[in-house]
């Protein structure tokens, strides 16, 4: 049950971020007047203009690649609780290495991969209580010698 919930914690992760960016009009930094390119920058819940382009730059989807592997956090906590911690890293270094990547680049503003971290921990701690419900009163000894904030 574990490497299920890592598995579909990351597929929709990502999935939840692409489909987001296909309805998101928000440009791309480098897409921007100010920053050398030819639109103008629109608030996110802003109505666009009639004929301007829609961008697709929210939330950070390279960023998501990394940032889904938050879901190790609590993957680890049921397999290895030991290395929860250790798990969490990889997963926001890897969002950091792909997201500030991308920020060099233009593609991104910092804000957008805040966002992405925001959207992929909820994704994976929505789906691992959703996968841990039990029946009230029903208990094992990993739960029991598991902190009290940590157990489903």
């Amino acid at each position: 049950m574990p490497l299920l919930y890592l598995a579909l914690s990351v597929l929709l992760s990502t999935a939840i971020v692409a489909w987001m960016k296909s309805w998101t009009h928000v440009d791309c930094p480098w897409d921007l007047v100010g920053f050398g390119g030819t639109r103008s920058y629109h608030d996110l819940l802003a109505a666009l203009p009639p004929q301007a382009p829609q961008g697709r730059c929210f939330p950070a989807g390279h960023a998501s690649a990394g940032y889904a592997w938050l879901a190790l956090f609590f993957f680890f906590g049921r397999t290895r609780p030991r290395w929860r911690w250790r798990g969490l890293a990889v997963g926001l270094g890897a969002g950091a290495v792909f997201g500030v990547s991308q920020q060099l680049r233009g593609a991104h503003f910092a804000s957008h991969d805040v966002w992405t971290v925001a959207i992929c921990w909820l994704v994976a701690l929505s789906l691992h209580r959703a996968m841990s419900m039990r029946a009230p009163g029903v208990a094992t000894a990993r739960d029991a010698a598991m902190p009290a904030m940590w157990s489903p």
